[in-house]
C-alpha cells in the first residue's frame, strides 16, 4: 500500500511511488554500452539521470559519449538508445581502475 505497487525490472524492484516523487534523481553506475534502466527511468518516471562509467570508451557508448536523444525527442519514435529526460554522461572510476 506505502509503495502503490512495485516494478521489476531485470534484477532490479523499485517502490512506484517513490519513484515519482519531486526531484528523484536516478544514479547508474557501470553502465557499459547502453543502460536500460537509465533510460526506463527517464522514460517511465521522468526522472533525470546521471551515467558514471570509466571503463566504457565514448565512442561505443552513445550515452557516454553524448550522443544518445537528452531529452530532445518523443523515444517512442526513437529506434535504439534514448533518453526522455536529460541525464548527464559521467566518466569517473568508483574505485581503481
Amino acid at each position: 500500500e506505502d509503495c502503490g505497487g512495485f516494478s521489476l525490472f531485470g534484477d532490479s524492484t523499485w517502490c512506484n511511488k517513490a519513484m515519482r516523487g519531486t526531484g528523484v534523481l536516478g544514479l547508474s553506475y557501470g553502465i557499459e554500452e547502453r543502460d536500460l534502466w537509465s533510460e526506463k527511468m527517464s522514460g517511465v518516471y521522468g526522472m533525470r539521470t546521471r551515467l558514471y562509467d570509466c571503463f566504457q570508451s565514448p565512442k561505443s557508448s552513445p550515452p557516454i559519449g553524448g550522443q544518445a536523444p537528452n531529452g530532445t525527442k518523443d523515444c517512442r519514435e526513437v529506434p535504439g538508445h534514448c533518453y526522455q529526460r536529460p541525464y548527464e554522461p559521467y566518466r569517473i572510476c568508483l574505485g581503481p581502475k
